[in-house]
C-alpha cells in the first residue's frame, strides 16, 4: 500500500468514528433522566435524606438542578390514594429545592404502586 492510500483509509476510518460518536452523543442527549419510585421504597423514605439515597431520585433531582428551565414530570397512579402519594412527594421535592412550578403532576403511572419521575425539557418535544 502507498502512504496515499493508507491516509485515505485513516482518514475514511476517522470519520466513520467521529459520525458514530455524535450519533451516540445526540442519542444520550436526547434521552430523559427518569426513575420510578415504588410504594414500598416510599413508606421507608420519609426524609429528605433517604429520599435521596432512593436508586435513581437523586438522579433525577441532580438532572434538574442543571437546567432549572426543566421540569420533573411525576406520573402516578390514579384515584385518591395515588394524588395524596404524588403530592406528599411533591412536597419532599419542594423541601428539597425544586420549585413546585417545576413539577407537572399526570395521573396514569399504569401501576397502583409506582410513580414515574421523569424531567422533562420544557416547551421542547422531550418526551
Amino acid at each position: 500500500m502507498t502512504l496515499i492510500s493508507v491516509e485515505k483509509t485513516v482518514s475514511m476510518h476517522f470519520v466513520q468514528f467521529v459520525m458514530m460518536a455524535l450519533m451516540t452523543f445526540n442519542a444520550t442527549a436526547a434521552s430523559p433522566v427518569e426513575t420510578e419510585l415504588h410504594a414500598e421504597q416510599w413508606e421507608l423514605s420519609r426524609s429528605g435524606e433517604r429520599l435521596l439515597g432512593i436508586t435513581g431520585l437523586a438522579d433525577v433531582v441532580n438532572e434538574w438542578s442543571t437546567d432549572t428551565r426543566q421540569q420533573i414530570e411525576l406520573q402516578y397512579p390514579g384515584g385518591e390514594e395515588g394524588e395524596l402519594w404524588v403530592y406528599q412527594l411533591m412536597d419532599w421535592l419542594v423541601a428539597l429545592g425544586i420549585p413546585s412550578a417545576s413539577q407537572v403532576a399526570v395521573p396514569g403511572s399504569g401501576e397502583g404502586d409506582l410513580i414515574r419521575l421523569r424531567v422533562i425539557r420544557s416547551g421542547e418535544q422531550f418526551r
